[in-house]
């Protein structure tokens, strides 16, 4: 067989998998490093955050499955954000981020792959601080914003329209909601963070539309205080839990999309000359259920870097 038939093979199985399984979704970055309070007025914030993230093996429902078309999925994503503080109670915040590379590596002769790369969304919004609290130590922000990608036009790889799972953007206008809880306990060096990130698509120019996704985060934050460590190291750990609905075609649903996810995340803070913070985080995923056949999600790595200036 030449290569164009092999070529022309691989692609008509591809085609024929991608209306089937939808992969990759469920290791798209995701909120948490978002500023979870407003600034105060005239405050610059600036936070960037660089995930590894992977999938290589596949579910059915929560069932780990023996269907084994892509070997591995995997993507190194660069975010940015940055919020200042139009007042006291109002902050005005946008976020974006660049994928180094979103690719499928197949089991298919010679590893075929599929890759995107380049700005993914844009994400405008203002937070408002919806209650304070400063003697209990009780705060509560809420923040709505526009989601506007970077393309509204689809990537092609290899003479092949890239499928949906890694694009960089699907190209879909969007809302995006949060909201923050946090409790703090000075004489325990505890704090108590809940939050929740709420991502509602239109559908694309070629009727694509992503499901609503909800993901919500319970935070347990200690200051580490030790005779032997420094006043400026803080543990974290995180329970989250990811929701994905199901995608639609020309107003149909697509088989295979749509998940439930959980995960947990230990972090690590080091503040840096009372002006830099810098942290580590690992993601866990500890239980996984999707619709259908889905590429499921594997460990991932996280690094942020982040600063807040007084204008």
């Amino acid at each position: 067989m030449n290569n164009k038939k092999i070529l022309l093979s691989s692609l008509l199985v591809i085609s024929s998998f991608l209306l089937k399984a939808q992969c990759l979704s469920s290791v798209n970055p995701v909120g948490g490093t978002n500023n979870l309070l407003v600034l105060e007025k005239n405050s610059l914030r600036i936070i960037s955050f660089y995930k590894y993230g992977q999938g290589k093996q596949y579910y059915e429902g929560n069932s780990v499955s023996d269907f084994d078309l892509i070997k591995k999925a995997y993507y190194n994503y660069l975010s940015a954000s940055v919020g200042y503080g139009l007042s006291w109670k109002t902050t005005i915040e946008l976020e974006t981020g660049y994928f180094f590379n979103k690719t499928q590596i197949y089991n298919l002769e010679n590893d075929y792959r599929l890759s995107g790369h380049g700005l993914s969304n844009f994400i405008l919004s203002l937070k408002h601080s919806l209650y304070s609290n400063p003697f209990k130590r009780i705060y509560i922000t809420g923040a709505a914003g526009a989601k506007i990608p970077a393309s509204r036009s689809l990537q092609w790889d290899n003479n092949v329209k890239l499928p949906a799972e890694v694009q960089p953007t699907i190209g879909a206008l969007g809302a995006v909601f949060t909201s923050s809880f946090v409790k703090e306990n000075s004489e325990t060096s505890m704090r108590y963070f809940l939050t929740t990130r709420i991502e509602l698509n239109a559908p694309n120019k070629e009727s694509y539309n992503p499901g609503t996704s909800v993901y919500t985060s319970l935070y347990l934050s200690r200051h580490l205080k030790a005779r032997w460590l420094k006043d400026n190291w803080t543990a974290i750990i995180q329970l989250r839990n990811e929701i994905r609905g199901t995608d639609q075609i020309d107003g149909r649903d697509k088989e295979s999309s749509g998940s439930t996810l959980f995960f947990v995340a230990p972090q690590l803070n080091y503040v840096l000359k009372d002006n830099w913070y810098l942290s580590a985080m690992i993601d866990i995923p500890v239980y996984q259920h999707f619709n259908g056949t889905q590429l499921g999600a594997g460990t991932g790595v996280t690094f942020i870097l982040s600063r807040t200036l007084r204008l």
